[in-house]
């Protein structure tokens, strides 16, 4: 039996931690007739059923999820709501996806996204180090940050390169550790040169799709090449798949 009470997967023996932070600030608030903070919810809620539907992935695949706006919290999945970090048990916080039924999202505030990307780094680090000590096999932790904008300081200024060096840093060595993988994704505007700075070979910009979509390309990134040791190696193939994903796309398009 696992530490969650049921038994692994037949056949799956490892685990892919996934750790998702989502951009909850104001902007995703637009536009007012359709904002985007609510395609996130409703493509949420979506992914992780599809997910739970998987046999092979219901206990292997385990959610994280943290959301940042004028503040970071995380989702405890015991209370099923959003809190500070320092309230959460932070060994709880990563469930299967059968577990976790996330909330429904909110938006408002800036974009403390360097914050949320340092205290995702701290749990990822942490849950594959407890993995591991359990003699369980694991897959470095994913880190998806989904967002529109860019980050900002705390008195709400955009943050420029130099601010950004020192969260970037902490990306690079824990990439190079094997602790983690980090993609940036960008949608509707987001500052793509300002995610490159935070992850140099993990940003994207995922224009004309939709959350749903982009959550199921990065799940499929994950489950094909999750077990890849290079960070960078992953890198390249996760850019391959979404290009060849928007090759697809457009020629749907074109003869459609």
């Amino acid at each position: 039996m696992s530490e969650y009470g049921f038994g692994l997967a037949q056949g799956n023996d490892e685990r892919q931690p996934v750790v998702l932070l989502l951009d909850t600030s104001a902007s995703m608030g637009r536009p007012a007739g359709s904002p985007r903070i609510d395609e996130l919810s409703r493509a949420l809620t979506g992914w992780f059923d599809g997910v739970r539907a998987e046999p092979r992935l219901r206990a292997r695949v385990e959610v994280c999820l943290i959301t940042f706006d004028s503040r970071v919290r995380v989702f405890d999945p015991d209370r099923e709501q959003l809190v500070p970090v320092e309230e959460a048990v932070t060994d709880r916080l990563f469930v299967p996806v059968d577990r976790m039924r996330p909330p429904r999202l909110e938006a408002s505030g800036l974009t403390r996204m360097t914050e949320a990307v340092e205290i995702a780094l701290d749990l990822g680090r942490a849950r594959h180090r407890t993995l591991q000590e359990q003699r369980v096999q694991v897959r470095r932790p994913f880190l998806w940050v989904l967002t529109d904008g860019a980050p900002s300081d705390a008195d709400g200024e955009r943050m420029d390169p130099a601010a950004l060096a020192g969260t970037a840093e902490k990306v690079r060595r824990g990439e190079e550790r094997g602790e983690c993988v980090l993609q940036a994704i960008g949608v509707s505007g987001a500052d793509l040169e300002l995610l490159r700075v935070l992850a140099p070979k993990g940003a994207l910009m995922l224009e004309g799709l939709d959350f749903g979509q982009i959550l199921d390309l990065l799940f499929q990134s994950s489950d094909r090449i999750g077990a890849v040791q290079a960070a960078d190696e992953i890198h390249g193939q996760v850019a391959d798949l979404v290009e060849r994903q928007r090759r697809l796309r457009l020629l749907d398009e074109r003869y459609r």
